[in-house]
């Protein structure tokens, strides 16, 4: 058995752009120092605001976190500071005692641990999502070829022979990489059971 060795995003709750923009609204109109809360898997995570950002507390233990902002286009992304590194970071993930960014607690994203078949699978299913969404069952099966499904007729006919392109290429190096695994692991299997016999007729 391989015991798990790495931390990854999944293991502790965070804290996104989403939760910031909800946190203002809730915070907006509210006399100084007051605080709010939000229940969590690492406990409870009580917030308030200050001049320049916000506090966080957990157990305790209360970080400054500042919000940046950078331009995008025509408009502005906001940003967590992580209190610890000073980075800016969409996702600020809570322990039981400390607040910090994703590097700060060296955790990994799970799909950095996935050999190069899953990851290509990962991301034919993100691509056909992005086309087709999530209410078009034919888009759900891989052994429905992507170039017989039919254009979404909310997208553009350059948009989505561009992202067809794409999802099509993506699709035919998963294949490729799926067969070859599929060809390790069967050959392996046949190693197997001609060493089982040859060692039960001795």
């Amino acid at each position: 058995m391989r015991y798990q060795t790495r931390s990854y995003t999944t293991d502790l709750p965070r804290i996104n752009l989403q939760f910031l923009t909800h946190l203002r609204d809730k915070l907006s109109n509210a006399a100084p120092n007051t605080q709010v809360y939000c229940d969590t898997e690492s406990g409870r995570l009580y917030l308030s605001r200050y001049s320049d950002g916000y506090s966080a507390t957990i157990n305790g233990v209360t970080r400054r976190i500042s919000i940046t902002a950078t331009r995008v286009g025509y408009g502005v992304r906001e940003w967590y500071v992580c209190p610890h590194c000073g980075e800016r970071a969409a996702k600020l993930y809570i322990g039981c005692k400390d607040i910090g960014c994703r590097k700060c607690w060296h955790l990994h994203y799970a799909s950095q641990s996935k050999d190069e078949a899953d990851r290509l699978l990962l991301s034919v299913r993100k691509q056909r999502r992005a086309i087709w969404g999530d209410d078009y069952p034919p888009a759900d099966g891989l052994l429905n070829p992507a170039r017989w499904l039919a254009k979404p007729a909310r997208m553009r006919w350059e948009t989505f022979e561009r992202k067809l392109a794409r999802l099509i290429k993506t699709e035919a190096a998963y294949w490729r990489v799926s067969d070859a695994k599929m060809a390790r692991m069967t050959k392996k299997l046949i190693q197997r059971y001609e060493k089982w016999y040859t060692s039960s007729i001795d």
